[in-house]
């Protein structure tokens, strides 16, 4: 493995973290004041801690990671790497108890050092996201003195209809289609993207007077302010979404699926924008122990780091709600169908993809429970939201999807071979995914909102685009949100 400069200095802190743990371990032992015959056992100790402390790290890829332990769920690689290297150093102290070294050493020592070391090391690994949560997330944003007062218009008023709609990652999968929609009921849109996929979802929609298309990002905070002054409403779908697209680009996913939102919203309550629409996930209700659909109120237990990353947004988001800014969050379902920006790695889309292509497909598991939407039904739920009257849906959290679209993964598979009857399933025992949730979605269907589609629908027409050649070659990186 070549090292970089970073990992190099992982591996000198760690040296010294684990010279610092050895000699506190000692001090607490000996009430702040060690012996001078104990000495000797310190320094052996020490220096075997140190050779076979960071080798055991190395072996438990501690700094293959380097500065990317950023989610909670990199906290069982410290567990290991400490633990293992734990129990070598105890082995080796009782093999070597009779060594004058080590006569007479306090064992009690090892057990100290051990949670020491642990907590020394998960500070080390942690220190980036430390800083961003601690530090980051309250600057770049207009401090008091420079926040714009506005006279009153139309977007300050509680409870009007937006005009003017903002759409972040407006070029995505679901912006493409809730952009198309938008126009078709009379706003005008702008939409903000960094194209990391390219502009050609929207392309056509140029020639349109009422939509805009702007490269650029949104933890570019003075950009962002410079193009948001015209705007009534916000609909926030910039994110790096899914969890491998997550996990192959950790840094990323934290400043864009935590910071962006966070920023974003501190400009809109400069601006007077009373309006903004938080696209998060369900995925943040992870594995649920009750057998009965979650409402919003649930318990969230993320076991994917991406679930994390909207946790830590929609709790700053909380933070900020007040009379002069409602924003509203979405939970969304697991999304499937056709877009002009179209993925194949949605569960859905998939399944029939390969049904169609390799005649075959893979279920791990199976019964794990999935809520999904089709990619129309979920775009009415945010017009939905924007029609409402703020003063309803404003500092709200809905899940989106509908009573009955809640699956398990095996009924999906079902459906798929209902509709594509050639296809052979197999299904894996285990679960690599281990999330697994009903949501209840009676809290958005209140508002007079039910799903239109279900997922033989969406298999159906995804293996008539399919058929048809809409889709050159849908093995290409493009409709694969890890793969760019």
């Amino acid at each position: 493995m070549k090292t970089s400069k970073s990992q190099l200095i992982f591996f000198i802190l760690d040296i010294l973290l684990i010279g610092l743990a050895c000699y506190l371990a000692f001090l607490l032992r000996f009430d702040g004041m060690i012996p001078a015959s104990r000495f000797i056992g310190l320094w052996s100790f020490m220096i075997m801690a140190v050779v076979t402390g960071p080798a055991i790290f190395y072996l438990f890829n501690l700094y293959k990671k380097s500065w990317s332990f950023v989610s909670l769920t990199d906290l069982p690689i410290i567990v290991r790497g400490v633990g293992v290297s734990f129990l070598f150093l105890a082995t080796a102290l009782y093999v070597l108890r009779d060594s004058p070294l080590f006569l007479e050493f306090p064992r009690s020592v090892i057990f100290i050092y051990a949670i020491l070391l642990f907590f020394f090391i998960t500070l080390l690994r942690f220190s980036k996201r430390v800083y961003w949560q601690i530090f980051k997330s309250s600057d770049r944003i207009s401090k008091p003195e420079e926040q714009i007062v506005l006279p009153l218009t139309s977007k300050n008023i509680a409870d009007h209809k937006p005009k003017n709609i903002l759409v972040t990652g407006g070029a995505g999968y679901i912006g493409a289609v809730l952009c198309r929609m938008l126009l078709d009921q009379g706003y005008r849109v702008k939409v903000i993207d960094n194209l990391f996929f390219g502009d050609q979802s929207v392309k056509d929609l140029l020639s349109n007077p009422n939509f805009s298309l702007i490269r650029g990002d949104i933890l570019n905070t003075a950009f962002m302010a410079e193009n948001m002054s015209d705007i009534d409403a916000v609909v926030n779908l910039a994110a790096i979404v899914g969890e491998p697209a997550c996990l192959s680009r950790k840094d990323l996913a934290l400043q864009t699926n935590y910071l962006g939102p966070i920023y974003l919203a501190r400009i809109c309550k400069s601006l007077g924008i009373r309006r903004f629409i938080q696209a998060s996930t369900c995925s943040t209700y992870g594995q649920q122990e009750s057998d009965g659909p979650v409402k919003e109120n649930a318990g969230l237990y993320p076991v994917d780091f991406y679930g994390e990353t909207k946790i830590y947004a929609e709790r700053e988001l909380m933070k900020l709600m007040e009379p002069g800014f409602s924003p509203t969050i979405l939970r969304l379902s697991t999304v499937y169908g056709l877009s002009p920006r179209m993925r194949f790695d949605l569960v859905v889309n998939v399944l029939t993809k390969k049904a169609l292509k390799e005649k075959e497909i893979l279920i791990f598991g199976g019964d794990q429970w999935r809520p999904l939407i089709h990619i129309d039904d979920l775009c009415r739920s945010i017009l939905l939201i924007l029609n409402s009257p703020l003063s309803k849906v404003g500092s709200q959290v809905y899940n989106v999807g509908g009573n009955g679209e809640n699956y398990l993964v095996r009924e999906i598979g079902d459906l798929v071979k209902k509709e594509i009857p050639d296809v052979r399933i197999e299904t894996i025992e285990g679960m690599t995914d281990k999330r697994s949730y009903q949501v209840d979605f009676s809290k958005l269907e209140s508002l007079g909102f039910k799903v239109s589609k279900n997922v033989s629908d969406g298999i159906s027409e995804i293996k008539t685009a399919i058929i048809s050649g809409r889709f050159a070659d849908p093995e290409e990186k493009r409709y694969y949100n890890h793969l760019i």
